[in-house]
C-alpha cells in the first residue's frame, strides 16, 4: 500500500475479521495489525487499516456491520423505549431521574448510552505513526477504563432511584460506545427507536459559549425522534409535578404527527396540554380559524378535559412564549422544528440561550 494509512477501527479479534471480510467483499484493501494469531480468540485492540483514498467507502461498510451489531431481536408486544445519553455530570443525573421516573409512568425499557472519545485515528505516514500510536493506545485503553467506571458509578446510583419505584421498578439497560457523542447517539437510535431521547442541556465541560450544550444541540438538529432537553436551571420536583405542557404550532403539516406521538409522550402523566400560536395583529382572525380546526383534531385524541388552545398576540415570539409560559405555569414547551418554520427561530444562537439556560421549562423539540 502507497500514502497514508488510517486505523479504521480498534476490534476484537472475530470483529476485526469480520469487517476485514466485509471490506474485501467490497473491493476496500485492508490489513489488520496486533492480531494475535496463536491467541485469537482472546486477543483484543486488532487495527483495522485501510488506505486514505478508502476511507469514505470503508466507514460505510463499518457503519453498516455496528449498526447489525445494534440490531435489537425483533419481539412482539415490545415496550416503549427512552434513551438516556449521559456524560456523568449532574446534568446527566437530573436528565436520568427524569427520563426514570418518565419511563416508569409509561412502562417503558430505559436504555443508557455512554459513549467516550476513541483517539486511535492516525492519518500520518505508517512509517511515523508506530511510536505515537502507542500512547494513543494506552490513552484509549484510560479513556475506555474511566467511561466503565462512570458508568458503574452511574448504574448504581439509578438502581438506588430504582428500588423507589417499587412495583413499576424497570430493567436498565446500558451501552458503551467508542466515537464522536453526537454521531453516536444519533446512529444508536436509528436503530433502536427510542420514543423518546432525553439528554441535559449542558455537559462536564461547562463551556459558557456553549449554546444547548454541542452534542445536545445536534443531536436535536438531526435526531429523527422527539428530544426532550432538559435546562441546567430546571428544578425537578417529581414527575407527577408536571403539570402543563404547550405545544407552540405554526400550523404545519407536522403537527399533526407530533401531536400523535404526544399522545403517547405526555397523555400517560396526565398533562393539561394547551396548543399556542404566536400571532401578529394582522393575522389574528385567520389564524383563529386555523387554531380552531387542529384544536378539535387535538380533542379527539385528550379529549375536553385536557386540551385548550390559545393564540398569543404579540410581534416578537421569544417574549411571547417566554411570558405565556411565565404566566401559565408551562412545564414543558414542545414544538416541531422545521428549518423554513417560524419556531425553528428558537435555534437562533441569541434566543435559544436565553430559552434554555435561563428557563426552568424542560423542551421538548419534535423533527419534521
Amino acid at each position: 500500500m502507497e500514502g497514508k494509512i488510517i486505523t479504521l477501527a480498534v476490534l476484537s479479534f472475530e470483529r476485526a475479521h469480520i469487517l476485514k471480510s466485509l471490506l474485501e467483499s467490497e473491493d476496500i484493501e485492508c490489513f489488520l495489525e496486533n492480531a494475535n494469531l496463536i491467541q485469537g480468540a482472546i486477543s483484543s485492540g486488532v487495527k483495522v487499516r485501510v488506505p486514505e483514498e478508502s476511507l469514505e467507502g470503508a466507514l460505510k461498510v463499518l457503519e453498516s456491520m455496528m449498526q447489525e451489531e445494534f440490531k435489537l431481536p425483533e419481539r412482539e408486544n415490545v415496550p416503549p423505549r427512552i434513551l438516556l445519553p449521559v456524560d456523568f455530570s449532574e446534568y446527566s443525573k437530573k436528565a436520568a431521574k427524569i427520563a426514570l421516573d418518565w419511563a416508569a409512568v409509561l412502562g417503558a425499557e430505559l436504555t443508557i448510552l455512554h459513549t467516550y472519545f476513541n483517539p486511535i485515528l492516525s492519518t500520518m505516514p505508517f512509517s511515523d505513526t508506530f511510536a505515537y500510536e502507542m500512547n494513543l493506545e494506552d490513552l484509549a485503553s484510560d479513556l475506555e477504563d474511566k467511561a466503565r467506571v462512570g458508568m458503574k458509578e452511574m448504574q448504581e446510583w439509578l438502581d438506588q432511584e430504582n428500588e423507589k419505584l417499587g412495583d413499576k421498578k424497570l430493567t436498565i439497560k446500558t451501552e458503551l460506545v467508542k466515537g464522536v457523542a453526537e454521531e453516536e447517539i444519533i446512529s444508536y437510535s436509528k436503530v433502536y427507536k427510542p420514543l423518546v431521547i432525553v439528554m441535559g442541556t449542558r455537559g462536564r465541560d461547562k463551556k459558557v459559549v456553549d449554546l444547548i450544550g454541542s452534542v445536545t444541540a445536534e443531536v436535536v438538529e438531526r435526531a429523527k425522534v422527539p428530544v426532550l432537553a432538559v435546562p441546567e436551571n430546571f428544578e425537578y420536583k417529581g414527575i407527577d409535578q408536571l403539570k402543563n405542557i404547550l405545544y407552540a404550532t405554526d400550523f404545519m403539516d407536522g403537527d399533526f404527527k407530533a401531536i400523535k406521538i404526544l399522545e403517547k409522550i405526555a397523555k400517560p402523566l396526565e398533562m393539561n396540554v394547551v396548543c399556542g400560536h404566536v400571532s401578529s395583529k394582522e393575522d389574528l382572525k385567520w389564524d383563529d380559524v386555523r387554531l380552531k380546526g387542529l384544536k378539535e383534531h387535538f380533542k379527539k385524541i385528550y379529549g375536553e378535559s385536557k386540551v385548550d388552545c390559545d393564540l398569543i398576540e404579540h410581534e416578537d415570539l421569544y417574549i411571547a412564549l417566554e411570558s405565556y409560559v411565565q404566566e401559565k405555569n408551562i412545564d414543558v414547551l414542545s414544538f416541531t422544528r422545521k428549518r423554513r418554520s417560524l419556531i425553528s427561530k428558537l435555534f437562533n444562537p441569541n434566543i435559544a440561550k436565553k430559552m434554555l439556560f435561563h428557563s426552568n421549562t424542560l423542551l421538548l423539540v419534535f423533527n419534521d
